[in-house]
């Protein structure tokens, strides 16, 4: 499910601004952007995301700035080497009789004169961080059931046009068996009347044939996937539930299509299923 969070915090010594943002996704996929001296807080973020979050393609980012003199970043200066491009650079500018101009200048800005100290982190820094994180986390939380609570509706609205079709498709099975029993009798008229010689046989034929495009079996299995997914839509909604229980409804769709040889059921079955992949495509954002 997609979402996003953020959370700023001003204390020991340092201000951490946390980013968390999700995409949809099958698994759960951690993406922990974080500097070099952060590196040792990676396993205690992926455990946070991990307890907080089920799936999804997650980015962690943060900006630290440092406030407080205990945490201050520190440089350190190569005097040795400074000296050493000095004398070089002397030597260089008397033997091409140029001037070395401002040379301390041009010496720090030499490789490897000035450089950054490795900087370790107070354990209140470390606190301070975790719990920036935990915020970011817990306000991507609430951005995502505040989009579920929109799916909710919309996965509930598609389930009830799903009940009013299969309703439609109840309402057209008499006509549709007047229909059938219409076009028996007039091409038995028209073709075999005279030629009839086990009127019983034929009877049961006849039967036989009605009760391969009936679809009583495809409506009540309907009806109890509906039923399941509703009742599952008022419970803590699953993805993956829903996404199966969707994939049923799908099977019981198709055969009653094939099954109705009746345009009004057909184009009742084919709403059915404009609102079956509405669904779908709602149920890949569900956690």
């Amino acid at each position: 499910m997609t979402g996003f969070g953020r959370a700023e915090t001003n204390e020991a010594g340092i201000k951490v601004i946390c980013e968390v943002k999700s995409l949809n996704g099958r698994y759960l996929d951690l993406d922990i952007r974080l500097p070099r001296f952060l590196y040792e807080l990676d396993a205690s973020l992926r455990k946070l995301l991990q307890e907080k979050l089920e799936r999804g393609s997650v980015t962690m980012m943060f900006n630290i700035e440092f406030t407080g003199a205990e945490n201050a970043p520190d440089i350190s200066i190569n005097q040795a080497l400074a000296k050493t491009y000095f004398d070089k650079l002397s030597l260089l500018s008397h033997s091409l009789n140029l001037d070395f101009r401002d040379p301390f200048n041009q010496i720090i800005r030499m490789p490897d004169v000035v450089g950054n100290v490795e900087k370790t982190l107070t354990d209140e820094a470390k606190q301070c961080i975790l719990q920036t994180a935990l915020k970011a986390i817990d306000k991507l939380i609430g951005f995502r059931k505040q989009e579920g609570n929109s799916i909710l509706e919309k996965l509930s609205d598609a389930s009830g046009e799903i009940r009013k079709q299969l309703a439609v498709v109840e309402s057209e099975e008499e006509p549709r068996r007047q229909n059938l029993r219409n076009k028996i009798n007039n091409s038995i008229a028209e073709h075999v009347r005279d030629n009839i010689a086990d009127l019983n046989r034929l009877e049961q034929e006849i039967l036989l044939y009605m009760e391969k495009w009936d679809i009583a079996e495809e409506k009540q299995r309907l009806k109890q996937h509906l039923d399941y997914f509703d009742e599952c839509l008022k419970k803590e909604p699953l993805g993956r539930k829903l996404n199966f229980i969707s994939q049923e409804m799908g099977r019981e769709m198709n055969t009653m299509g094939v099954k109705s040889n009746h345009f009004p059921m057909q184009q009742a079955v084919v709403l059915m299923k404009e609102k079956l992949e509405q669904i779908k495509e709602q149920v890949l954002n569900i956690v």
